[in-house]
């Protein structure tokens, strides 16, 4: 459950409720990161029965993170190449 107030949004995770302070242009986004994160907790508890919501929570953090570092290493390979071939086409002229 996500609700949201002047100061910033509320958000539910694992049964809990959890407040978190942002400007109103970050809400939206902050609402979808802390939703996706909560589909994934659940995923992760469906799939592993027994795993806690404190586990649950920390493969989420770690796959996320994995992700985030994946999305990084390509961003600086597009730019690395865009590099290179702004190099390139400078040469040429």
């Amino acid at each position: 459950m996500l609700t949201q107030d002047s100061n910033g949004i509320s958000i539910e995770i694992m049964g809990k409720q959890h407040q978190f302070s942002c400007s109103a242009e970050q809400a939206e986004d902050l609402k979808q990161a802390a939703s996706k994160l909560a589909v994934m907790c659940e995923d992760i508890k469906q799939q592993r029965g027994n795993a806690s919501s404190e586990r649950a929570l920390l493969v989420a953090s770690i796959n996320l993170s994995y992700s985030l570092l994946m999305a990084n290493n390509k961003i600086e390979r597009y730019q690395h190449g865009q590099e290179a071939l702004i190099s390139t086409l400078k040469s040429a002229l």
